[in-house]
């Protein structure tokens, strides 16, 4: 079973959300937690899409996670359960778009979810005007360089 009690939250939906959360960006739960963003984030789309859909998708979500005993056994439950129906298909790309990009449908959920999108880890960057690089990082080659 791919689940675990993330932070004591007495919100059960909240550790499947983080669990399913993982599986579809890649990143540790460690990893998002750092965001800072994560309850604000399960906050923002409780209230932003009707409670019952993201319940079920959840509820799916929860026993994908429990019936999955290896990473490669998550990640087909996912493509064929989520992302084969249109409407758990929409709610997926949303929160991987959330957790990247710090947007929900468009818009950012507050100054911090720009700074903390993943799209930063994953491009080895920081987001102009927001966080800076660090002393002297102009000093350094980037990462994955061909110069």
């Amino acid at each position: 079973m791919i689940i675990d009690k993330v932070l004591n939250v007495d919100d059960y939906y909240y550790d499947v959300f983080m669990a399913i959360s993982e599986s579809l960006t890649g990143f540790s739960m460690n990893e998002l937690q750092a965001t800072g963003l994560a309850g604000t984030y399960y906050r923002h789309i409780l209230t932003h899409i009707e409670s019952a859909t993201f319940i079920g998708f959840l509820n799916i979500s929860k026993n994908i996670l429990e019936n999955s005993y290896s990473q490669d056994q998550l990640k087909n439950a996912v493509n064929a359960e989520v992302f084969s129906d249109p409407a758990t298909e929409g709610i997926a790309r949303s929160i991987i778009t959330l957790w990247y990009m710090g947007t929900w449908e468009g818009a950012y959920i507050n100054g911090l979810s720009y700074k903390e999108g993943l799209v930063w880890t994953v491009m080895h960057a920081h987001p102009p005007g927001a966080k800076q690089p660090g002393f002297k990082s102009w000093s350094v080659k980037p990462v994955n360089s061909n110069s």
